[in-house]
């Protein structure tokens, strides 16, 4: 949890500090509280006419969120990828790294039967804010 998080989870959290402290967040630290699910009490402790300053960017990142979802759900329902979601991990995985390499991590945690909205919610913060970007030399 960031500087941001903890002040407004704590008793003495004054709502013109916190709107100054959300203001002062990159784009980046705002995402991150969204991906760890502690953005709501963030917006609830924010002053009434302030609080369209996150609202605005969680709408956004859960559409991205919708997105992705989708994505998975089309790939879920090919009939290839069940055939191979039932075979043994090492052909799964070989199917998955070879088609779907972006993702690679969301298929394995519905091949295990793990998959839960904070998963898909840190791949599309890393998708956006990841430290593997390829460059062009």
């Amino acid at each position: 949890m960031n500087r941001v998080g903890r002040y407004a989870s704590s008793e003495e959290a004054d709502e013109l500090t916190l709107m100054n402290m959300v203001l002062e967040l990159p784009e980046k630290d705002k995402m991150l509280m969204w991906s760890q699910g502690y953005i709501d009490l963030v917006v609830e402790k924010l002053p009434s006419y302030a609080r369209d300053i996150l609202e605005t960017r969680i709408s956004k990142w859960e559409d991205t969120l919708a997105y992705c979802r989708l994505q998975l759900d089309d790939i879920v329902a090919k009939e290839e990828f069940k055939k191979k979601l039932m075979g043994e991990r090492k052909k799964f995985a070989l199917f998955v790294n070879e088609r779907y390499p972006e993702f690679t991590s969301l298929l394995f945690l519905i091949y295990d039967g793990n998959l839960k909205d904070g998963d898909l919610r840190r791949f599309v913060y890393r998708r956006k804010f990841g430290d593997n970007k390829k460059y062009l030399h």
